[in-house]
């Protein structure tokens, strides 16, 4: 049955969240790639009629009830996100990727404490003072502290119901990520092997992700010529990185030392890790969001320990078991935005819904 009280996940819900040090969003990497940006095709939420208030940001609906997001709600975790990528790195299409990245986490928010509160998942009342104990300690005197949750229009009541909220939700995330099977011995040694550390030099030509294909066209070229002179060998790589790289690495011969596949944006990754020896050049230009890249392997590395790489499988297995079914969640939300405030790409410029 569809609750007909409205709740408000108002600005003092996310301030609070941000100056307690108790911003965790469960799923935050939901449909999210290795270099920030939305790699989903689609919201999982419906989409209904634009709104038009301009105080309202995002009004999310399901059979848990209903949640209102005020702009300061929004633009506060929109915040929050934007300093996580430097300027020199923003680009018109990732502000909508971090527009609908906020989208899902206020949706995500949303089904999760319905669904908590659903199965009536309880929390004990010292573990929330214990935590209420220490977001008080950050602070110099109880004058200090109150005049901190004022300034937020937050009460002390509030804040342990905010407390409560996030510890429900944390012992069902917990629940759900519980469900991950465990990984076989062979499937522990392959992600062994495909996880190890390598080393690689590369030589980068500085290219934005939304150039013209002329532009682009023109600096494939230039790069594929570096590759073949890469592989070619008449010139050491190091020297050819000093003289073409426009990467920080330039100065020392484009050398990247030793890093894990979750360290680099996927294309070059996927590229790097495609090398076998020690020596070899990949045999076309990789494109990533920084331009493009001649990548060259020195180290082809050894395979993690096999232990190590069991708890980290089973931690991605939790995530993704998850993630599966917090999506399946949110299918069952409708989200209604405004567009004038939220550029997540859900409507059209009429706005009417264009998700579909």
């Amino acid at each position: 049955m569809r609750s007909s009280s409205a709740r408000s996940l108002s600005f003092a819900l996310l301030s609070t969240l941000v100056f307690a040090g108790l911003l965790a969003w469960s799923g935050c990497s939901q449909g999210q790639s290795n270099n920030g940006t939305s790699s989903s095709d689609g919201p999982p939420y419906q989409v209904g009629d634009a709104l038009s208030d301009s105080t309202i940001a995002l009004v999310i609906e399901s059979d848990y009830g209903v949640d209102t997001v005020q702009v300061r709600s929004f633009e506060q975790q929109l915040n929050y996100m934007r300093q996580q990528t430097p300027p020199s790195q923003r680009s018109s299409q990732q502000t909508q990727d971090m527009h609908e990245q906020v989208v899902r986490r206020f949706v995500g928010r949303h089904v999760l404490e319905g669904k908590a509160r659903s199965a009536d998942i309880t929390v004990d009342s010292s573990q929330i003072q214990a935590q209420f104990a220490q977001i008080r300690s950050r602070y110099q005197d109880s004058t200090q502290f109150r005049e901190e949750l004022a300034k937020n229009n937050v009460t002390v009541d509030s804040l342990r119901q905010l407390i409560a909220s996030r510890l429900r939700q944390q012992q069902l995330q917990q629940q759900m990520a519980n469900t991950a099977e465990s990984p076989s011995a062979s499937e522990i040694e392959d992600y062994a092997y495909e996880n190890r550390s390598i080393s690689a030099q590369h030589i980068l030509l500085r290219l934005g992700d939304d150039a013209p294909e002329a532009a682009a066209d023109s600096v494939r070229q230039v790069a594929q010529v570096l590759v073949d002179s890469a592989e070619a060998g008449d010139v050491p790589f190091s020297e050819l990185a000093r003289r073409h790289s426009e990467g920080p690495t330039a100065s020392e011969g484009g050398s990247l030392g030793s890093f894990t596949r979750d360290r680099m944006v996927e294309p070059f990754a996927e590229a790097a890790y495609s090398l076998s020896d020690s020596g070899d050049v990949y045999p076309e230009p990789v494109r990533t969001e920084y331009g493009f890249h001649v990548i060259r392997l020195t180290d082809s590395g050894t395979a993690m320990d096999t232990s190590r790489a069991r708890q980290q499988m089973m931690q991605e297995r939790k995530q993704e078991a998850f993630d599966a079914e917090l999506e399946t969640l949110m299918e069952e939300a409708t989200v209604r935005a405004n567009p004038s405030l939220v550029s997540a790409g859900l409507y059209d410029e009429s706005g009417r819904n264009g998700a579909g």
